[in-house]
């Protein structure tokens, strides 16, 4: 496989997950939506800082809160 495929599949990965993540956006809450604000500049702190574990952390916490508005909206 060439690079240029390699970075075509990251690329739509990205784009499936961005999608995803839109979809669920829009079936949460206004509560769920700001803990999500607070959430993300967080998440992106700790990856800047090379936190690896924090920034999981926060990614999990994150589809917990999105699993939860899936579950309540329906």
């Amino acid at each position: 496989m060439s690079t240029a495929q390699i970075v075509q599949l990251q690329q739509d990965a990205s784009l499936d997950e961005l999608n995803e993540f839109r979809r669920h956006l829009r079936i949460l809450g206004p509560v769920q939506r700001r803990i999500l604000a607070v959430l993300m500049p967080q998440l992106v702190a700790l990856e800047q800082a090379g936190d690896p574990d924090g920034a999981l952390s926060i990614i999990e916490e994150v589809k917990t809160i999105l699993w939860e508005g899936r579950r309540t909206r329906h």
